[in-house]
């Protein structure tokens, strides 16, 4: 997929519109699924009860369920196994297609199929505009997260009880999706976690989550460092303009593929920013 001059096609144009459909079947889900009777305690104590329903859709992206088809986080797999301290087949069949794309093309669930991080790309912008008026700037944060899912599976194995689930953003925007569609309303603690993320990426470090405290993003980092699919160099199209590292939103410095310096493979998500800013067509899959 190499080209003379910059790239025509643009992977961002293909991540929105993943990240929107799969926003659409969070939305879905909670709809589809939500009880189509009006009935009341009282209708329950004279035994008018609805009949039971079983919907050929559920889940959200920790674990999703269409008919026969149904795939699991691969960071779902793991607490689950242990907290549970059972391997569940259909569980590990689940795995199946979620850990062989992350194996291939890396961490893609966080570039393409997170809700959370979409929003989270987006708000980017607004710490931009802040940032030229002087009321935001950048905390360095160190990156915890393979740390703080290893501790939070210790927890999670000690007291037989999901931990990580608890507090990922994507699973978060998926309960409260289904609060609100359901229930008319939203949890104090999912919504908080989100625009207290939100808050402190508006005005302290965009992308802090996603790229320094996620842990079921640092997972995946650990799943997909040696993935096939990688950003490519060609340095004889380079022209060191540094617009790639510009564009990454991890501060990874792609242009350092063009001088032989290092780069964390691991904590790329394969978003193609930088493919899609090279003026030169230098950065390629």
């Amino acid at each position: 997929m190499r080209q003379n001059s910059a790239h025509k096609f643009k992977i961002l144009w293909l991540r929105r519109t993943v990240q929107l459909l799969t926003l659409l079947v969070l939305i879905a889900v909670p709809i589809i699924t939500a009880n189509p009777y009006r009935w009341s305690p009282s209708r329950i104590v004279l035994g008018h009860l609805p009949p039971p329903v079983v919907r050929p859709i559920s889940g959200d992206t920790w674990a999703f369920k269409a008919g026969g088809f149904q795939i699991v986080h691969p960071v779902a797999f793991v607490e689950a196994v242990v907290t549970s301290k059972v391997i569940y087949l259909p569980l590990v069949l689940a795995l199946l297609l979620p850990l062989f794309i992350t194996l291939v093309f890396g961490r893609v669930f966080c570039s393409f199929f997170c809700p959370a991080g979409f929003v989270f790309e987006l708000n980017q912008k607004t710490h931009r505009l802040l940032g030229r008026i002087g009321l935001a700037r950048k905390l360095p944060v160190r990156d915890i997260r393979v740390l703080l899912l290893v501790v939070c599976l210790a927890i999670g194995f000690l007291v037989s009880a999901p931990v990580v689930s608890l507090f990922d953003p994507p699973h978060v925007i998926g309960r409260e999706l289904m609060y609100l569609f359901t229930h008319h309303s939203l949890s104090v603690t999912g919504t908080g976690l989100i625009l207290g993320i939100l808050l402190y990426e508006t005005f302290l470090g965009p992308r802090t989550w996603c790229g320094s405290v996620c842990p079921s993003g640092g997972g995946l980092s650990v799943l997909g460092a040696r993935r096939l699919l990688r950003i490519e160099m060609d340095k004889d199209r380079c022209i060191l303009c540094r617009k790639c590292n510009e564009a990454c939103p991890y501060e990874l410095k792609p242009m350092n593929l063009a001088t032989g310096d290092e780069f964390d493979w691991a904590k790329c998500d394969n978003c193609g920013l930088c493919r899609d800013t090279c003026p030169t067509g230098a950065l390629s899959y």
